[in-house]
């Protein structure tokens, strides 16, 4: 997935070395992420996590203007508020492909128990995509890997809190 909108404040260690590298990702990320968008609008068939990402994508309709776009716009006019539409429907394509992976296979069983607690499925992968944000903000600050077993720790005390 293209989680490259994320921003990258702070820590030395989120400063790109060449900004131009950073200017040609952040480019190349959004042009993918239309044409995925204009491919999905015209009917061809995708890729399991494309389709994953645009399913996403129309689960948010307050984005909708930005898919077709995406490539031209500033970061000023992409950004609703302190949202990165990007950013986040890419979460959402994480957790939804987490869930069809069953990789790790206990996110599936959690999103579940947020159902039955009352949460919608919105709410619930919203939920864990904010544990999963959580933990790639620790990534970057803490300049380690991904550690699943905290990850499954902080997404278990999702159903206890409400």
């Amino acid at each position: 997935m293209w989680l490259m909108q994320m921003p990258m404040k702070g820590n030395e260690m989120n400063k790109p070395k060449n900004p131009k590298v950073m200017e040609d990702l952040t480019a190349g990320t959004r042009h993918i992420i239309r044409l995925t968008w204009q491919m999905a609008q015209l009917g061809i068939p995708l890729e399991a996590e494309q389709a994953t990402l645009v399913k996403a994508m129309r689960e948010h309709p307050d984005y909708a203007d930005l898919w077709e776009n995406l490539d031209k716009l500033s970061d000023a006019e992409i950004e609703h508020g302190s949202v990165n539409p990007i950013l986040h429907v890419n979460m959402h394509a994480v957790v939804e492909n987490q869930i069809a992976q069953r990789n790790p296979a206990e996110v599936r069983e959690i999103v579940k128990a947020l159902l039955r607690q009352g949460y919608s499925r919105h709410a619930a992968i919203h939920a864990v995509a904010g544990v999963m944000a959580e933990e790639m903000g620790n990534i970057l600050k803490e300049q380690r890997l991904f550690d699943e077993a905290k990850y499954l720790r902080n997404l278990r005390k999702l159903i206890r809190k409400k």
